[in-house]
């Protein structure tokens, strides 16, 4: 386990479910299964929609990490690098699990994956991750929950920053470097 989350301890029951779960980056053939998750999670017209954001965000170098259930995507997470690699500084750009999938660990085990992703990725460039954050509505209380659990601390809240009359609270994890 990630030392970053080892005080995420699983119930006998999801550590079961996430025996048979694996995790793996995502790939270009991936593309529907991707577009239907973030179809199923997001405010997306339709399939072509959520296919075309997978498709310019991959170009743009986000990194998408999956959940795999039974061949099937059950959920993932994006990353991606903000500043000079020096900086140590990546955002958790999004992350959803499909309906049926939610509260039964997959979401710890992504937010896992992605750390040890970006950490293998600054290592490779000779540098460190220092400080991992995202941005969250003001009103979705359940993602402010999650984020808190796997060790998010709230750092700050910004007005109107993506919608008029929308705040974003702005999470972060410093990592000992």
């Amino acid at each position: 386990m990630t030392p970053h989350l080892s005080h995420l301890a699983l119930s006998n029951g999801n550590r079961a479910l996430m025996k048979q779960i694996t995790i793996r980056k995502a790939n270009i053939k991936d593309e529907i299964a991707i577009g239907e998750v973030l179809l199923d999670f997001y405010n997306m017209e339709d399939l072509k929609e959520a296919t075309n954001s997978f498709l310019t965000e991959i170009k743009k170098e986000h990194q998408y990490i999956l959940a795999i259930e039974n061949k099937k995507i059950i959920g993932l997470v994006t990353w991606i690098l903000h500043g000079l690699p020096k900086h140590g500084l990546f955002e958790l750009d999004r992350i959803c699990i499909l309906s049926g999938s939610r509260g039964k660990g997959v979401g710890n085990r992504l937010v896992e994956a992605m750390i040890d992703d970006a950490d293998s990725y600054y290592k490779s460039l000779g540098e460190k991750i220092r400080k991992l954050y995202l941005l969250t509505h003001e009103e979705n209380k359940l993602a402010h929950k999650f984020y808190e659990k796997v060790g998010f601390k709230h750092e700050t809240t910004l007005s109107d920053h993506y919608y008029k009359d929308v705040n974003e609270r702005v999470y972060s994890i410093f990592f000992n470097v």
